[in-house]
């Protein structure tokens, strides 16, 4: 049984996927800020990603056959308010393991982001440059070259928005819409921001194929559906049963946070779709699997 390394299996996507890697891999996952869950057949670990000697006494004796990095400070405001240490854990920490994966013969697998681009196009292809405008998005840029530039066989993955359930329990973008509207809540959603979000086990399957595979270099990886936010939450909406008028319609150029957000980030995924077989599905598809017991 091959050996794999999950970063980030307290966050939303390590915890979905060190589940699902656990059954045919011997899976390895990393996990610090928050409490991770352990399923059969895995060893889990806490190790501080930026701390040197944490990252060296884990290499000491393993060597796996992939390393997927999942985890980063992926929240764009903190990463603004403290952007030193959204570097150290997003920049440094990446440069260490791609590092590490190219000394020892691993596969390495880096998570990164749509919102490397400036969102003035959309449909963007693996050939397009990047232009980040958050300090967030900065940092994966810069992480993404690192890699590409550190190790051989190794992968920059750029991935869109998530929806699903974590075992958890860790908020996703439909997951904090079902639950605000359990509890009669107004949910204000962009109708003027796109993006290809992508159902996390669809995600995972991808990833885990994409793992044994021989590809190396940029890949993009979303849904195959370009979708503004007030229409994914009008189609979650009619799958629970959920009255329409819960939704407020609302725009990207109304007063915003503190980071500049992109406008239409949709990725162009045919690249994956050529190389993976996987089917990769709409919004709807993925949202009826997903909360099909609803």
């Amino acid at each position: 049984m091959k050996k794999i390394l999950i970063t980030g299996a307290s966050g939303f996507l390590g915890s979905v996927l060190l589940r699902k890697a656990a059954e045919t891999w011997e899976t390895t996952a990393l996990h610090f800020a928050h409490a991770a869950q352990n399923p059969a057949h895995s060893r889990l670990l806490r190790a501080d990603l930026t701390s040197g000697p944490d990252v060296e006494a884990l290499f000491k004796n393993f060597r796996p056959d992939v390393i997927i990095h999942t985890a980063a400070q992926t929240q764009v405001d903190v990463c603004e308010a403290d952007p030193s240490a959204c570097r150290l854990l997003n920049v440094e920490a990446t440069k260490f393991l791609a590092e590490k994966a190219q000394k020892i013969g691993s596969r390495f697998i880096y998570i990164s982001t749509d919102l490397v681009f400036d969102g003035k196009k959309g449909n963007y292809s693996e050939e397009d440059p990047v232009n980040p405008l958050s300090h967030y998005a900065r940092t994966k840029a810069a992480a993404e070259r690192v890699v590409l530039e550190t190790c051989l066989n190794a992968v920059v993955l750029r991935i869109a928005i998530l929806y699903g359930k974590s075992p958890l329990h860790r908020y996703s973008f439909s997951e904090w819409l079902r639950q605000s509207w359990e509890k009669k809540q107004p949910t204000p959603l962009f109708a003027d921001q796109f993006r290809t979000p992508i159902w996390v086990k669809n995600l995972v399957n991808a990833l885990l194929e994409l793992a044994s595979s021989e590809f190396r270099g940029i890949l993009h990886l979303g849904g195959s559906q370009r979708i503004d936010r007030y229409s994914f939450g009008k189609i979650l909406a009619n799958i629970l049963g959920v009255s329409d008028a819960l939704l407020i319609r609302k725009s990207m150029f109304d007063p915003s946070p503190s980071a500049q957000r992109p406008q239409d980030v949709s990725l162009n995924i045919s690249l994956a779709k050529s190389i993976l077989t996987t089917p990769l599905l709409t919004v709807e598809e993925g949202l009826r699997l997903a909360y099909r017991r609803q």
